[in-house]
């Protein structure tokens, strides 16, 4: 029989708290409040000493660094007042190059002594780390170039290293123009083209006695040395010291970092923001975010922030001279690095507390052992339970009541050794098991940021050389096309001269319609591709695309029906060249597998509100169908169906293309199909409805044979770098009556605009000095320069190129390479110039004077029958031109010889261009 007794709730305060309280409460109040107070007290000195430490660092490096900086200009005036007491004649470039020589070897205090004239003639003498000497020489020999010459050990010249063409703003920083001289300065600090460093030059300009700036003097040192100096200096355990540009750049650092990085194959300035070292990092960031940007530190300061939950100490202090440096130079200590003995000290308080404690224990126990000892046994015994250690085990007194609860206190802890037992072993399988769950995840992440970053960068790459090599062909081409079109305005040529020049035209045109295609194809898989939307009569397009298609049709004995919706709206806002092409590339395809049978476009519209709608487009055809497994790869480029490729036509673009579009639209395309059945291909896009239309006045490209009569003097200043860009333009419009100059830069034509004010423009944007971008800012900066019409000539492709040259200030943007009739008609818009034009009679033509095709020659033809000729000459259709060729009437066949000589030539694109236009004349 077991008899249970309840345990009294006790009240009010245990007997062992009352003994021992007090003792505790005196030893933790005291130690407390010393440990306190010494902490705040280090904390205190460590930021006077760290400061103390970070000035006297700064101070430092600020002593050095001018030092160091100084150098270079003392060692130009010790040459200037060698030139100015006639012993050295900077006019004798081969007796400078050997005085320079001499100096260097004998003296090597700086590695680069240069000299470059008012002329652009340039001397200088380099002796590179563990390098050979080499002469960098630019003079009338040299021509644009500066060549480079290994020298021997006596000074003369050896081979030709290499050359280049010379940029003299490098060198020649001065264009002094008033009374007052200019002073020695710094140039800005660049990569060094011979080495992987930093580099200044020190330039000072050096006058005639009349005051005249005959040319710079100069000493280009490298700045790794500032650098190695930092490494030198023992800031502290883990802290550092470097030296930035305002910009942010770093000019040299303690840690050994290179102050550049290398991305792709060219180096750029490495950012104290992306630097590799935390510290650095951290500390350009925090200044950046305190102060706005660095030109706003203007003198010293001293400040901490919070780095990884660890407080950093900071100090800044400008370094500057009189020649342009204004540098900052920036010293970061942990404060750990100080606090590591205080913190000790702090550990060693925090122990003698600890110990303190114990002994107000032990008192206050021994005071109260023979009262409570049974008792604090117990308690000590649940306390170790509390804090996790179980193996507890308290002996049984000879005391009922304290047998009683001993025996019961001994089962409770069996019974919690047991259940923590078995606790622990589940939480080591579910941990083993949550670890590697966690590996896996990362690898896969780690592996799938690494196949994106690798497709990204190729995607960049790819595009970045297109748009590059574009560019780079354009511009010859634009010289090419436009010469060709020059000359064939010679009367004294052969027939077989416009011949000739008619080959060189056809072919340059064909080149840049393939160029133009690689761009469209890079800009689709690139994601580039944009929607230019604009107002158009739905129904007109349709009924466009029906007659287009209708001969082919016929010829194969097929339908072509079209059933519209009867709420289809007429007038939408929408891309409608890009749903011209879907159409026709998804209605080809199925004319061409349908051999018999019909092919049906539906066309629905579903109103979304009063001006959204949703126009659907459904193509049937009942022809060879799809198989199913070909219909997953269908929309990949290159892509074709066994179908297709027993046809042998097509490139496999057409449906991707498709695709693409329609999504730019904001709609998507689906398929479905049964072989031998036929196939369904539906789309859907998003339109709004259009209240009316635009239409452009048709354009004439009838030949500018000269100005008429009685019109005012017309100026027309041409700018471009390249001289047979500029030679194209005045050869083009000086015949015709206008008043012709060129300039070579963007500073020149501001000058001869200020002097000749032209009524107009032509601007090339991308040129050397000054771009054409800065100087049309300037002009249309003046009240006058608003009159001034400025057009942009570029060779870029990319149509966000043109908000950029309008935004610069440009009235207008031409591609090259152009067409004489686009020049002509940008004049005639912008300045009302009227033109007597060469007359143009087909009847009395012949082939060989028949130069080129025109508009004008092909209006004779029915509107329907231009719509079929520009539908095949789309679809590069050889056979369907010669039909259309045969439609033609005997009298005027002088016109079929004359599109079947561009189709030998593959210029269906210059055929299809006439044709459109010929349909609004």
């Amino acid at each position: 029989m077991n008899i249970k007794t309840a345990t009294p709730k006790l009240t009010g305060l245990p007997l062992r708290l009352v003994l021992v309280l007090p003792f505790v409460l005196q030893v933790v109040g005291a130690v407390g409040l010393v440990g306190y107070l010494s902490f705040k007290n280090g904390q205190q000195s460590v930021a006077e000493l760290a400061n103390r430490l970070e000035a006297e660092v700064a101070n430092r490096v600020e002593k050095e660094t001018v030092s160091f900086l100084a150098k270079p200009h003392l060692v130009n005036q010790v040459l200037l007042a060698i030139a100015e007491n006639g012993n050295l004649n900077l006019e004798d470039l081969p007796a400078l190059e050997k005085f320079f020589y001499g100096q260097i070897k004998a003296h090597g205090i700086v590695p680069y002594l240069f000299y470059i004239d008012n002329q652009g003639n340039f001397i200088g003498v380099q002796k590179p780390d563990q390098g050979q000497f080499v002469a960098k020489v630019k003079d009338q020999s040299t021509g644009e170039n500066r060549h480079v010459y290994e020298l021997d050990k006596q000074g003369n010249r050896t081979k030709l290293i290499s050359s280049n063409k010379f940029d003299s703003e490098e060198y020649f920083l001065y264009q002094h123009s008033g009374n007052t001289k200019e002073k020695p300065a710094w140039s800005e600090v660049s990569l060094s083209s011979s080495e992987l460093a930093l580099e200044i030059k020190a330039v000072t300009p050096v006058y005639s006695r009349a005051g005249e700036l005959k040319g710079v003097l100069g000493v280009e040192i490298f700045l790794s040395q500032i650098s190695d100096f930092l490494r030198e200096i023992e800031v502290s355990h883990s802290g550092h010291s470097f030296i930035l540009e305002r910009s942010g750049a770093i000019i040299a650092s303690s840690t050994g970092e290179p102050p550049y990085l290398k991305k792709g194959n060219q180096q750029i300035r490495l950012l104290a923001t992306e630097s590799n070292n935390p510290l650095i990092q951290g500390t350009a960031k925090h200044l950046t975010e305190k102060f706005g940007n660095l030109q706003q530190i203007t003198d010293r300061q001293s400040l901490s922030f919070e780095l990884n939950g660890k407080q950093q100490l900071v100090y800044v202090q400008p370094l500057q001279d009189l020649r342009g440096i204004d540098w900052l130079t920036i010293v970061v200590i942990p404060e750990s690095d100080f606090m590591a003995q205080i913190d000790a000290n702090t550990k060693t308080t925090i122990l003698l507390c600890f110990l303190a404690l114990i002994v107000a224990v032990l008192l206050g126990l021994i005071t109260s052992r023979w009262i409570t000892q049974p008792i604090l046994n117990l308690g000590k015994a649940a306390s170790a339970i509390a804090q996790g250690d179980l193996h507890q085990k308290v002996a049984v007194t000879g005391i009922v009541e304290l047998g009683v609860l001993s025996s019961s206190f001994n089962e409770m802890a069996q019974q919690l050794q047991t259940s923590f037992a078995k606790l622990a072993h589940t939480n080591e399988e579910l941990d083993s098991i949550n670890q590697e769950l966690e590996i896996r995840v990362e690898c896969r992440t780690l592996e799938l940021e690494q196949a994106k970053n690798s497709a990204e960068s190729a995607n960049r790459s790819k595009s970045e050389f297109l748009a590059n090599m574009s560019h780079e062909l354009r511009t010859p081409l634009n010289a090419i096309l436009g010469f060709s079109q020059l000359m064939n305005r010679e009367t004294s040529l052969t027939s077989e001269q416009k011949e000739n020049l008619r080959i060189i035209n056809r072919s340059g045109e064909h080149l840049l319609s393939l160029i133009n295609d690689i761009l469209d194809l890079a800009k689709i898989e690139s994601g580039k591709t944009t929607l230019y939307a604009t107002d158009f009569d739905l129904a007109e397009l349709l009924d466009i695309i029906a007659e287009m298609l209708a001969l082919k049709v016929e010829s194969k004995g097929l339908q072509l029906i079209i059933e519209r919706d009867p709420n289809l709206p007429r007038y939408i806002h929408t891309d409608d060249k890009k749903l011209r092409q879907v159409l026709i590339n998804l209605l080809g395809n199925a004319i061409k597998f349908t051999h018999e049978g019909r092919v049906i476009l539906k066309v629905r519209g579903e109103a979304r509100d009063q001006t959204n709608n949703i126009i659907t487009f459904e193509i049937e055809d009942t022809g060879a169908g799809i198989a199913t497994e070909e219909i997953d790869s269908l929309f990949q480029v290159f892509m074709q169906t066994e179908a297709g490729k027993q046809s042998q036509e097509g490139t496999g673009l057409g449906l991707p293309i498709s695709k693409k579009f329609v999504e730019l639209m904001g709609g998507e395309i689906t398929v479905s199909s049964q072989l031998g059945k036929g196939t369904i291909f539906k789309f859907d896009i998003q339109a709004q409805v259009a209240e009316s239309i635009y239409s452009t006045a048709p354009k004439t490209s009838k030949r500018v044979m000269g100005l008429q009569p009685q019109q005012q003097e017309y100026r027309i200043l041409v700018v471009d770098d390249r001289p047979e860009n500029r030679q194209l333009l005045l050869k083009l419009l000086q015949p015709i009556g206008f008043q012709v100059q060129a300039a070579i830069n963007g500073q020149e034509a501001v000058a001869i605009w200020q002097s000749w004010q032209p009524q107009l423009i032509w601007m090339d944007m991308r040129m050397p000095v000054m771009n054409g971008y800065e100087a049309t800012q300037q002009i249309k900066a003046h009240l006058q320069g608003q009159a001034t019409v400025i057009i942009a000539l570029t060779a870029s492709t990319l149509e966000e190129e043109r908000a950029v040259v309008l935004s610069a200030g440009c009235d207008d943007f031409v591609r090259k390479p152009f067409r004489e009739e686009v020049i002509f008609a940008k004049m005639a818009q912008y300045l009302g110039v009227q033109y007597l034009y060469e007359k143009f009679d087909l009847q009395e033509t012949t082939l060989e004077s028949l130069e080129k095709l025109t508009s004008e020659a092909l209006a004779m033809m029915p509107d329907g029958w231009l719509a079929e000729l520009a539908e095949a000459a789309s679809m590069i259709d050889e056979g369907l031109i010669r039909e259309l060729l045969a439609r033609i009437p005997p009298e005027h066949q002088i016109l079929a010889q004359a599109i079947q000589l561009e189709v030998d030539n593959f210029d269906f694109e210059h055929i299809m261009n006439l044709a459109q236009a010929a349909v609004k004349l």
